[in-house]
């Protein structure tokens, strides 16, 4: 400890005992200034600062424990360190002393070891509450910091949020603008070609017009599909759910395309059991994940081939799992098959890459899963699993 560090104030009317003070704390390198009464005491600490005082009780006039309070009430001195001088050794008097602010008393006459230790103690004491008030200062400074820093950045957060909320609004708003003014003229399209194509006597024109149908078909398939992601994407409400019979579901999106199995002779074979089976979920989009899946299947699938639909239990998921036996998915397409328009070589001739990222999208929706792999022996294998 480098004592010329510190400043002490002794107080105390009989210069003799000052004089004792001076010849003990001199040698030690401590600063020491004298005052000989309270009202001087006072007088100097309005200017001055000091470590530690050394304050006699009995003086006259404004005694110890008087000054004491003075000092104490003084916002520069309120932490600094009061030891008592007394030759007062009763209970009361000392307890008077600790009552107006003293932190410590030293009864005459005392030694000069005891003196030393209870200067020595109190100074470090108080150097260690003015590193904890400085490190506290700092400490709360940087807190001020980062809160101002987190305070700035969760309005920029809010700024962004509301931006993104205006924008997917605008977004949804945009595609269902698209939606009705593609598919408005898409129907009148749809409902001519059907004219044409009964009245059409030459079979090179009835080929053609049967392109503009068909492609006229697949471009409405394709709004949908693009308007239901968008809802799924910007859904920010929770699913109205309600229990769905999954056999159920499976057969109604099988009888939309009995023509095509029964026009290529095409087996479909579904698990009885998958009647019995009840998922929690939203209808119409359950029913859109099957049909999609449902829809790959059938169409290229080869003729006279099997399409098996069968019953998936795991730990925690129920679901079905169907496999045709068609070409299967390229490795370039398993790696991506639910990315938006990123299936690479199709498993679908023309197919974008939407029924899949759909159906994913709709059991991520339901907190399901949704798996595909090409199977060892042909054909691939789509798995659709329902939380239980």
């Amino acid at each position: 400890m480098e004592n010329e560090n510190y400043k002490i104030l002794a107080i105390d009317d009989n210069p003799r005992n000052l004089k004792v003070l001076a010849a003990l704390l001199s040698p030690l390198s401590y600063q020491v200034d004298y005052a000989f009464s309270g009202p001087e005491a006072i007088n100097i600490l309005e200017s001055e600062s000091y470590d530690l005082i050394l304050l006699d009780i009995m003086m006259p006039g404004m005694d110890g424990y008087e000054t004491c309070v003075r000092i104490k009430s003084m916002p520069a001195n309120s932490l600094t360190p009061v030891i008592f001088l007394t030759a007062r050794t009763d209970m009361g008097s000392l307890n008077k002393a600790f009552t107006s602010g003293g932190v410590d008393y030293i009864t005459k006459p005392f030694s000069p070891e005891e003196l030393f230790a209870r200067v020595k103690t109190h100074l470090e004491l108080k150097s260690s509450r003015q590193q904890l008030l400085e490190v506290n200062s700092w400490l709360e400074k940087k807190v001020e910091e980062r809160t101002e820093a987190l305070r700035s950045a969760h309005e920029e957060l809010e700024k962004a949020y509301t931006s993104l909320q205006s924008l997917d609004k605008a977004k949804t708003d945009f595609l269902h603008m698209i939606n009705h003014e593609v598919r408005t003229p898409l129907n009148a399209i749809l409902g001519f070609t059907n004219i044409l194509q009964n009245e059409a006597e030459s079979a090179e024109i009835k080929e053609h017009l049967d392109f503009i149908y068909y492609s006229s078909l697949r471009l409405e398939k394709f709004l949908a599909v693009v308007l239901q992601l968008t809802e799924l994407i910007a859904r920010n409400q929770p699913l109205q759910k309600k229990q769905v019979s999954l056999g159920k579901m499976l057969e109604v999106c099988l009888n939309e395309y009995v023509i095509e199995i029964s026009r290529k002779g095409i087996k479909t074979i579904m698990d009885p059991e998958l009647i019995t089976v009840f998922v929690g979920g939203n209808e119409k989009l359950i029913r859109n994940c099957l049909q999609g899946v449902v829809e790959n299947a059938v169409e290229y699938s080869p003729e006279a081939s099997e399409i098996n639909i069968s019953l998936i239990v795991e730990k925690g998921f129920t679901g079905c799992e169907i496999t045709d036996h068609g070409p299967g998915f390229s490795e370039q397409a398993l790696k991506n098959l639910f990315t938006l328009f990123g299936l690479g070589g199709q498993h679908i001739d023309e197919n974008v890459g939407l029924d899949l990222c759909l159906a994913k999208m709709i059991m991520d929706a339901h907190g399901g899963k949704a798996e595909v792999k090409n199977n060892p022996g042909g054909g691939a294998s789509v798995k659709l699993m329902f939380p239980r």
